[in-house]
């Protein structure tokens, strides 16, 4: 009988997290401030920039610089659900495995309801469907990201033409908002990251300091990143305020996604088009956002009372 090889500690680790079902960290490539204006450049990708022939290739990203992406996981809508459930597996290990950061962005469509209790519920709903998401890809890892909260719209009842005729009230929107990120961070032990324009950011998120907590990721154009020290635009008219606006009318933000019509091929993915964003400081405050992986499985948030409902709009 030959004698048992000495495993390295690397090795004995790596062991004793598939014993105990944990997820190994995954080690970065390297953070190179290779975006525009000298920041930290970063994709954000759904099922539109994925093709049924040809795969998105992530070492090509790599290799043109991209440090992080962001993935749509989830969406309020079942149809639109499943397709990002369909490719978020996928993509988040391919990329990591080219030492790119991920982060999982859930699309909200906000429910149809002015009633506090199914409000709460539906939050919570929403929450554990990202929660549950996360943890069949095996939990979070050091190249994990925090989840984001992709919130473009108020609008809560639409006409077939796309009109709205009703629109969640901003207290019930903040509502909606606080608890599914309460619930995210409870199970992540990550601050969520909020994403939305400037408009909605101004009016339905804009007065509640409670908010101010989570990273902002502001999409704006119309001005160019590429200038050392360049900002998110401001709302036509000046200076309008919100929560994560300094009194000099200096926008807080974390991340800004300052093109939707980047040339994807560049980055290896056969689509027209992709979303380009920055991050907006050098790489030991990337890492401090980052943070480290938490073990799965994630915590799930105890629904309340009311009956939950599996989509947003009615």
């Amino acid at each position: 009988m030959t004698a048992p090889r000495l495993r390295s500690p690397l090795a004995l680790i790596a062991i004793a997290l598939l014993v105990f079902g944990l997820t190994p960290p995954a080690t970065a490539a390297g953070l190179t401030p290779t975006g525009p204006g000298g920041r930290i450049l970063g994709l954000d990708i759904s099922r539109y920039q994925h093709s049924p022939t040809t795969p998105i290739n992530f070492a090509k990203m790599a290799a043109a610089g991209v440090s992080f992406l962001y993935i749509n996981g989830g969406n309020t809508l079942a149809d639109a659900d499943a397709l990002a459930a369909r490719y978020y597996q996928s993509d988040r290990a391919a990329a990591q495995a080219q030492g790119i950061y991920t982060g999982f962005y859930y699309f909200v469509h906000l429910p149809n309801s002015a009633k506090r209790p199914t409000i709460l519920a539906n939050a919570d709903n929403q929450a554990n469907k990202v929660i549950n998401r996360i943890n069949s890809s095996g939990g979070l890892n050091q190249l994990d990201l925090p989840v984001a909260l992709d919130i473009e719209s108020d609008c809560i009842k639409k006409t077939i033409f796309g009109i709205c005729l009703r629109r969640l009230s901003v207290a019930n929107t903040v509502l909606w908002v606080n608890r599914w990120v309460a619930d995210i961070k409870a199970a992540t032990n990550r601050t969520p990251v909020i994403y939305s324009f400037l408009a909605l950011l101004h009016g339905s998120l804009g007065g509640d300091s409670s908010l101010i907590q989570n990273p902002l990721w502001v999409a704006t154009s119309g001005i160019s990143a590429g200038k050392v020290g360049s900002q998110p635009a401001q709302l036509k008219g000046g200076c309008n305020t919100n929560i994560w606006t300094t009194p000099g009318c200096t926008l807080q933000w974390s991340i800004w996604q300052f093109s939707s019509g980047g040339n994807a091929r560049l980055y290896g993915i056969p689509a027209r088009s992709v979303d380009l964003d920055v991050f907006t400081s050098g790489v030991s405050d990337f890492l401090s956002f980052a943070q480290n992986g938490t073990p799965a499985p994630l915590q799930q948030p105890v629904i309340s009372a009311a009956a939950p409902s599996d989509t947003g709009a009615h």
